[in-house]
């Protein structure tokens, strides 16, 4: 059976000695945390959006450290998040347009902060991410 639960997406996969993981290039945590905070800056009010943060993020500092944690996982940085992806967003009755709201201040973002690769890496992750949490569960 299949553990929907478990982290849904892949890390990146491991680098040769001496390349550099997505992590690195963004700028380490520090990069990623301008990233993160930006992002989540403009997309907490977005008009499709809103209710749904105000509903169920009561505090912000701690979601977004948490949401760096996540990433830095995401991009093959050295993380600790152990969280429930699926399970988490289980109960917010997501819809398409959602996620795609979602996914055009994601892709904005990191066109905007990131260099064009690394922004492109950026936007597939986010894109597996939506899809995968989109998923029926089986």
């Amino acid at each position: 059976m299949i553990d929907h639960d478990a982290f849904i997406v892949p890390p990146n996969p491991p680098v040769d000695a001496g390349d550099a993981t997505l992590f690195d290039r963004i700028g380490g945590r520090p990069g990623l945390s301008r990233l993160i905070k930006w992002f989540y800056a403009r997309v907490r009010y977005d008009a499709e959006l809103d209710a749904i943060f105000r509903e169920n993020v009561h505090h912000w500092p701690s979601h977004i450290e948490s949401l760096i944690d996540f990433w830095q996982r995401m991009t093959g940085g050295p993380s600790a998040y152990a969280g429930k992806v699926r399970a988490i967003h289980r109960p917010l009755a997501l819809e398409p347009r959602h996620f795609e709201a979602w996914l055009r201040w994601w892709e904005r973002n990191c066109r905007e902060v990131l260099p064009p690769q690394e922004a492109g890496e950026m936007i597939t992750l986010g894109r597996r991410l939506a899809a995968q949490l989109q998923r029926p569960e089986s």
